[in-house]
């Protein structure tokens, strides 16, 4: 059976029991078609990911609406409308699935306006076809970037999605962000989002720190386990996802805050390395997985593959331990 097995647990009791190596982030804003999605998912499956989370959306000319967002794709072609869909192409690979909504607004956009109807897409979406999604998740970094203007706002779209699940009948499909500990720690009251997540999905990036060396050394562990802490302490029992992580191989739009940091294939592999060797110490005794920061270079220099579509180096992680 492919995505989630409900009748064996429930998606929060999968969530709890996860640890190591889950799975990548993967882009949506190079408008992947159908096959090169069923064909992405597969190899990460091989390559022993669970799960993916998708990122940004597609907005490319030519998608049906002007903007295409993460989950139904819609390629207009010769006046014919081809629908991608992404969550069934998880499905077909055997992975689960987090679809992200995306949150962000350009400016001149509105919440309301830009944001409300991707989420309406999303919930849709979810529940046309529940079965490989495990989670979803209301924007990348939303308390980061204000995306909702305040939290309350943020936190009552995700009750009311959870509430457009559960007249669905598919009640147990978990909630969340995926935000920074500086996002929490920077958004003024975020208790009613605190209180609205079902679990907690962490983007971890030491890469930024203001004394990040190279992706392997100790300042590095020090500084993920410290954001660790940070959000075990606010979740008070709720379960922890690492959906976002890794080290670049190549300096991309985003710069490290440290003058030492070491930007290079070596470096990234370097962190990979230092996170699985963590499995049985921290990540299983945690009941914690992380998901690495990119699939490929359409998140630039943070995928695990090349241009070419080979492997930068030949990576394998733990899932058990």
């Amino acid at each position: 059976m492919s995505g989630i097995d409900v009748k064996r647990s429930s998606r929060m009791e999968q969530i709890k029991a996860m640890y190591g190596f889950s799975g990548f982030v993967y882009a949506l804003d190079n408008c992947p078609s159908v096959n090169a999605l069923t064909s992405d998912f597969t190899k990460m499956k091989a390559a022993g990911a669970r799960t993916v989370i998708t990122f940004d959306e597609c907005n490319k000319d030519g998608y049906y609406g002007g903007a295409v967002f993460n989950l139904s794709l819609f390629l207009k072609l010769d006046q014919h409308i081809f629908k991608i869909d992404v969550i069934k192409a998880a499905g077909s690979a055997r992975m689960s699935i987090i679809p992200l909504v995306w949150t962000l607004c350009n400016p001149g956009q509105t919440w309301q306006s830009t944001v409300v109807p991707k989420i309406k897409q999303i919930t849709q979406a979810v529940i046309g076809n529940p079965g490989p999604v495990l989670a979803v998740a209301m924007g990348d970094e939303p308390l980061f970037d204000h995306d909702a203007g305040d939290p309350s706002t943020l936190a009552k779209a995700i009750m009311q999605m959870k509430s457009d699940f559960k007249n669905a009948g598919i009640p147990d499909i978990p909630v969340s962000i995926s935000d920074m500990a500086y996002g929490w720690q920077s958004g003024g009251d975020v208790s009613s989002v605190v209180t609205a997540v079902d679990f907690f999905m962490i983007n971890n990036f030491p890469y930024f720190g203001s004394k990040a060396e190279s992706g392997g050394s100790d300042s590095t562990w020090k500084s993920f386990t410290s954001d660790i802490t940070y959000f075990q302490k606010m979740a008070n029992g709720k379960p922890l996802l690492v959906t976002q992580t890794g080290w670049p191989s190549a300096k991309g739009e985003w710069s490290s805050n440290s003058k030492n940091v070491v930007v290079s294939v070596e470096s990234s592999q370097g962190f990979w390395a230092l996170l699985d060797s963590h499995c049985e110490d921290f990540f299983k005794k945690n009941n914690i997985g992380w998901m690495w920061r990119s699939w490929d270079d359409t998140i630039s220099g943070w995928g695990v593959l090349k241009s070419d579509g080979t492997k930068k180096w030949d990576f394998s992680a733990k899932q058990t331990c």
